[in-house]
């Protein structure tokens, strides 16, 4: 068993904790929230009031942890993971930052850090099966990628609920969206790009395209590649909406006396509010396809937790971490360096074990 710091103890956080501690690992969060830590104490987590960026020493106050798991928001991840990457820390990373995490690859090698970034649902779960039909195949020429975490009864006028971070959430609808389209790398403005879905259990469900092809635009030599996440029609008329009078807007600034806020982050911080109102009831829903010389297509479905009061989202994204971390804590999966999820699709056993983890806690992939 291994001893295990969790930065971050949000929905998602806090669900990985709980369940490595079930497994018998020694876990610590560290987050600075005052209701995360009364949250995580009831339910028997280890917790310390500290954030990676503001400690004193990190080599010594990381020293007695075996692997970390970066669950921070994408605006501060990247900069922790910049730095367990210095120190040769075994990571696996569910921060959704806009920077490259490849850069760090040759840092990596030189620390014997060990990192497998965007090892969630989507990412994650999804580059995992791509990766898996990709080498199955050896080749292929098209990668779809469909995804959503929705909520059941979604109400308005936002149709949405918040099952993690509102700063990752914003992203998805401001991050120009990479593709490829016959091997040209293009960018899309999200919201300028929706389309009705009607192949899908939840209706009436429309997609955009977002950034979360990430690393398999590098990795896999795919041609044609596309992620789209699926929301309500409604919810994505409202936030184009948004969009279009500048809320959204990284650029604009709202001045107050002697400080000024950029009108994003109020629009973040309205939101959150309002989406903390809605019930948590979620469902997640997505769809992996890659067409070669066959067709692979990969389902994927779960519903909110009543029993427990965990939302699909955080159950789906903390069951495929657990398993790459206890994949670390067993032991080197290689040299120093970063090791997206879609590498592991090379073995078959590690799908086969993220599959049954899901199963395990109620997420269904299924194949066709």
């Amino acid at each position: 068993m291994g001893r295990v710091l969790i930065l971050g103890g949000g929905r998602q956080g806090g669900f990985i904790a709980e369940k490595l501690k079930n497994l018998g690992h020694e876990v610590v969060v560290w987050d600075l929230r005052k209701e995360v830590e009364k949250k995580l104490r009831e339910r028997g987590v280890s917790f310390e009031r500290k954030n990676l960026l503001l400690v004193k020493n990190p080599k010594e106050e990381l020293s007695p942890y075996q692997l970390v798991v970066d669950a921070l928001p994408g605006e501060v991840g990247f900069k922790a993971l910049e730095r367990l990457v210095e120190l040769g820390k075994k990571v696996v990373s569910i921060s959704f930052g806009k920077e490259d995490y490849l850069l760090l690859q040759k840092k990596a090698e030189d620390t014997g850090a060990v990192v497998v970034p965007d090892a969630g649902i989507a990412p994650g779960l999804t580059n995992l099966l791509a990766g898996f039909a990709f080498y199955k195949m050896g080749r292929a020429e098209s990668l779809k990628i469909w995804v959503g975490g929705i909520p059941r009864d979604p109400l308005p006028p936002f149709h949405h609920n918040l099952t993690w971070s509102v700063e990752d959430l914003l992203e998805e609808y401001t991050r120009p969206a990479r593709v490829k389209e016959y091997g040209i790398l293009k960018s899309l403005i999200p919201l300028n790009h929706i389309k009705d879905e009607l192949d899908f259990p939840v209706k009436p469900l429309a997609s955009f395209p977002t950034d979360g092809l990430r690393s398999l635009l590098y990795t896999l030599a795919i041609p044609n590649m596309e992620e789209r996440t699926l929301r309500y029609k409604e919810h994505l008329r409202a936030m184009k909406t948004l969009h279009s009078l500048g809320f959204l807007d990284d650029a604009l600034s709202l001045s107050f006396a002697n400080f000024s806020v950029p009108v994003k982050t109020l629009t973040g911080r309205v939101l959150e509010e309002k989406f903390s109102s809605f019930p948590a009831e979620d469902l997640l829903v997505g769809r992996v396809e890659v067409v070669g010389d066959r067709k692979y297509i990969f389902d994927f479905f779960a519903e909110y937790d009543y029993e427990r009061g965990i939302t699909a989202m955080a159950r789906g994204t903390g069951t495929v971490v657990v398993c790459f971390a206890e994949e670390l804590l067993k032991g080197p999966v290689g040299k120093g360096g970063i090791y997206p999820p879609e590498v592991f699709g090379k073995r078959p056993e590690m799908v086969a074990r993220v599959l049954r983890a899901l199963a395990e806690v109620g997420v269904k992939v299924s194949s066709r």
